[in-house]
């Protein structure tokens, strides 16, 4: 996924959860914590997309913009009802499409442990309570939704596939994702 989309929902996000739908040019970095250039960038592509106003002391949406960014926020409150503040954080970016697969029948997920080699499915549940790794995990693409394959299994850690990465896992964190298992063909058709 492309940063400059997520730094653009992000910033409309933000717009939408202010009262007024209108923010200052310090405010939106601040919120972002990146740097400034990369936050001028975000705000030129969401003036040029017609979703944001921008003036001297203001950044505020459009009506198209207000729609946009209505849009983002239900997305984030639905998904942070079912998980949580840091995954809705996360999830708000993928299509919604893309989030179906979360929600079909996970009624008895498996530790990703469990899987054996070659098993395909897709990601369910991440009980990490840990923000660093959990933000690192769904940087990879490792978020509820996400499909994946096991690759390879030691008795310390896992390799899996996901979203075209190769990704080791240590057999600890393997007990803390649950997953719904899939066949090769079902996954070739969704991904």
């Amino acid at each position: 996924m492309e940063w400059l989309k997520i730094l653009k929902e992000d910033i409309l996000r933000f717009l939408h959860e202010k009262g007024d739908n209108t923010s200052t040019f310090n405010e939106i970095t601040l919120e972002s914590k990146l740097e400034k250039e990369d936050v001028v960038k975000a705000l030129k592509s969401l003036e040029n997309d017609d979703y944001i106003k921008i003036s001297k002391e203001s950044v505020c949406l459009t009506s198209q913009g207000k729609l946009k960014s209505q849009e983002i926020f239900e997305k984030h409150t639905f998904i942070e009802n079912v998980y949580n503040h840091q995954i809705a954080h996360a999830l708000e970016h993928y299509d919604t499409n893309d989030l179906k697969g979360a929600f079909e029948d996970v009624s008895s997920p498996l530790k990703l442990n469990n899987f054996n080699q070659n098993d395909t499915g897709f990601i369910v549940k991440l009980s990490i309570d840990n923000p660093m790794i959990l933000s690192r995990l769904i940087g990879l693409g490792l978020a509820p939704g996400s499909y994946f394959k096991i690759i390879k299994k030691r008795r310390d850690l896992l390799v899996i596939e996901s979203h075209r990465r190769l990704i080791v896992l240590d057999k600890k964190i393997g007990d803390n994702i649950e997953g719904v298992l899939k066949d090769e063909s079902f996954i070739s058709r969704t991904a």
